[in-house]
């Protein structure tokens, strides 16, 4: 367990992220445990778990989960997310946005794929296909 083999691995599976291998768990991952909150605007390069509180806006360029019991009154963009908790706000998701059987949705939707579990709540416009809005080049 050495400090430069660390490293050495991590620049290996960052490599990996240039050849679209971005869903390995090589990404950073920020994660907010059911005692923590937040408030504001995140910027993030890689994946976030929220499993606390969270309210302001969000924009992650990999993954973002909303964890069972959580409470999210954010704007979402992400590349995809799993709600399972409970969110307010809009959400633009580049390609797929997950709905877990207990979570609660309230916000326009824009996104590529919904899927959606029973159980699930929402309320919301919803736009389905290809995201362009703040897409880059185009």
């Amino acid at each position: 367990m050495d400090v430069q083999e660390a490293v050495a691995e991590s620049q290996a599976v960052a490599n990996a992220d240039d050849n679209g291998d971005a869903r390995r768990d090589g990404q950073r991952k920020f994660t907010m445990g059911p005692n923590d909150s937040l408030e504001g605007k995140l910027v993030y390069d890689g994946h976030v778990h929220v499993d606390g509180r969270a309210e302001g806006e969000f924009r992650v360029t990999g993954n973002l989960d909303v964890a069972s019991g959580a409470t999210a009154k954010i704007s979402i963009d992400a590349a995809n997310a799993t709600v399972k908790g409970t969110v307010e706000g809009p959400v633009t998701v580049k390609d797929k946005l997950t709905l877990g059987k207990n979570a609660k949705l309230s916000g326009d939707i824009v996104v590529r794929r919904l899927q959606i579990e029973d159980g699930a709540s929402l309320n919301g416009h919803v736009r389905m296909g290809d995201v362009e809005q703040h897409a880059s080049g185009g």
